[in-house]
């Protein structure tokens, strides 16, 4: 790889991936229903926490964005499996226990050594003293156990502001115990890297951005590549990039989302400086020593 672009590579690193960068923010995995209106209020639950501006940054990802592709493409991924890798990468896991489907995900949630001690369980209150499997199984097992937590808050657009409110305070005290890996093993910790990769680079080829981030891994080559799939895919999924010819493209609602997303003005105005002068770098290295060759040897390496 072009020395040059390897510097500018390292640059982005520190730029997203350096821990002192990202020590308030706080990930946030939310499960729920897979239902048309449970989804529909899923989505804006996730809406609403990602736009609090304070101390904190919230960051929310859905399950179905994140490897959707993946699950149904070449690699064949279990759903379970993924579900782990991606849950265990985050600050706390949201499980709203909307229907049969999530509480079939709480079970194997709380039964995963891993994953038990950070997550934030929603419950109906009318199913609070009803004598049930999940209520007497995994719910008592988290309350007694573990660290996780169980909140009866009902789940409706009436009650949108407080359930919002009460899972971001509840999340604050579950990160503070909690220490996702922040490195390219982590899907959610690398999901802003990958995505100012592509915008300072676009257009790049799927298969340099999977050989740079080959080249930043420390552990299994394995992981970082699936990974690396994970985000590109759920960033396509989301229209925040798009795919032509195996060449990867910020969109708008990409650019709009690395830039101002969760930032305040003036974070989002050194980002943009950061990221526009890195942009007019790649720029002159790319098209001075010629588009195909400088890829063709990225791709090589």
């Amino acid at each position: 790889m072009h020395s040059k672009i390897r510097e500018m590579v390292d640059k982005l690193n520190k730029q997203f991936l350096d821990k002192l960068q990202n020590l308030n923010e706080i990930s946030i995995f939310l499960c729920g229903g897979s239902g048309k209106e449970e989804e529909k209020f899923r989505r804006k639950v996730g809406e609403k926490i990602s736009s609090i501006l304070s101390h904190y940054k919230y960051s929310v990802y859905y399950p179905e964005d994140m490897f959707i592709e993946l699950i149904l493409g070449y690699q064949k991924q279990d759903l379970l499996t993924l579900e782990n890798l991606l849950a265990d990468s985050a600050s706390a896991v949201v499980i709203l226990l909307q229907s049969p489907g999530t509480f079939t995900e709480l079970g194997a949630f709380t039964n995963y050594k891993k994953l038990n001690n950070k997550l934030i369980v929603i419950i109906d209150p009318k199913y609070a003293r009803k004598r049930s499997f999940i209520n007497l199984g995994p719910v008592r097992f988290l309350r007694t156990k573990t660290k996780s937590k169980i909140l009866f808050i009902p789940m409706n657009n009436s009650n949108l502001n407080k359930l919002v409110e009460r899972i971001t305070e509840t999340t604050r005290n579950e990160a503070k115990h909690s220490s996702p890996i922040k490195d390219l093993t982590n899907p959610i910790f690398a999901y802003k890297f990958y995505l100012a990769l592509i915008y300072v680079f676009e257009p790049i080829p799927k298969n340099a951005v999977l050989t740079i981030s080959r080249l930043l891994a420390t552990n299994e080559e394995r992981n970082i590549v699936t990974v690396a799939e994970i985000v590109i895919n759920s960033l396509i999924n989301e229209k925040k990039v798009s795919l032509s010819s195996n060449n990867l493209s910020t969109t708008s609602k990409g650019a709009d989302d690395l830039i101002y997303g969760s930032n305040t003005k003036k974070r989002a105005d050194l980002v943009l400086e950061f990221l526009t002068e890195l942009r007019l770098e790649a720029l002159n290295l790319i098209y001075r020593k010629n588009y195909r060759r400088i890829w063709g040897e990225a791709e090589g390496s």
